[in-house]
């Protein structure tokens, strides 16, 4: 893919495939983003590189994205984190973005007790009252439903899509459960050619990664590399558990 902002991966990692694998491997994802795909982000890592990993896959802040996340365990600060700069973005934030909060106890993502790196404020937001997974299926059925019917020009992958995490889902509803959702859901974002991705908090080679995973166009596993005085430094590998194929690390 030529786009940065799916956080694809790149030349100059310690575990390199040859030039011929990774040609093919970039070729796929570029099938993959122009006929809609979902991804899984993954890895037993600080919270905070998956976010960033999830804010990357949603889209750079200068180009129009349409955006449906759900969350379920995601602070308000770090949803804000993930969202396009109003001072940037081509149009408003409120007009491409669409919150799905299925947090166990609900609350607005736009409560905290600090201030978030950019105003959720005019967010649309829609709290899940259905204690059952059904409930927020069907909501991101019809946000992405709804952003699709209403936007003439998309394009594929304009439309992202994302869920924050699964972990809590898993816990709650089990590993079946969770699995039909995302079947359900993964047919809609591909039937507007749109991009997905979902986070778990898991290794990569944990037994609910790997049944999941089965679903799953491709995997983005991100380990802690180093830290800075800024925070946790992450590195990425993709996977593609159909193919057989990875490529090696790269900075997140």
């Amino acid at each position: 893919m030529s786009s940065p902002d799916t956080s694809e991966p790149a030349r100059g990692s310690d575990e390199s495939v040859p030039d011929d694998d990774l040609a093919d491997f970039l070729g796929l994802l570029n099938e993959l983003k122009s006929t809609g795909c979902n991804l899984m982000v993954v890895g037993d890592v600080p919270r905070e590189l998956l976010t960033r990993a999830s804010s990357r896959m949603l889209g750079d802040d200068d180009v129009v994205r349409y955006r449906v996340l759900a969350v379920t365990d995601a602070t308000p600060e770090s949803i804000a984190e993930r969202l396009p700069d109003p001072s940037e973005s081509p149009r408003p934030v409120s007009e491409t973005t669409h919150v799905l909060n299925h947090v166990g106890a609900v609350r607005s993502v736009a409560a905290t007790n600090g201030t978030p790196s950019r105003d959720l404020a005019g967010v649309k937001e829609t709290r899940i009252a259905d204690p059952e997974l059904a409930g927020l299926q069907a909501a991101l059925v019809e946000a992405i439903d709804d952003f699709a019917a209403r936007t003439d020009s998309l394009r594929p992958a304009d439309l992202r899509v994302g869920i924050d995490s699964l972990e809590p889902l898993v816990d709650f509803y089990g590993e079946d459960v969770v699995r039909r959702c995302l079947r359900v859901v993964g047919g809609h974002v591909r039937n507007h050619d749109a991009m997905a991705h979902y986070t778990l908090q898991k290794p990569y080679d944990s037994d609910i990664v790997q049944t999941l995973a089965d679903d799953a166009d491709a995997v983005v596993e991100v380990r802690l590399a180093d830290s800075a005085e800024d925070g946790p430094v992450g590195e990425q590998r993709w996977h593609v558990p159909n193919r057989n194929l990875s490529v090696g690390w790269t900075p997140l």
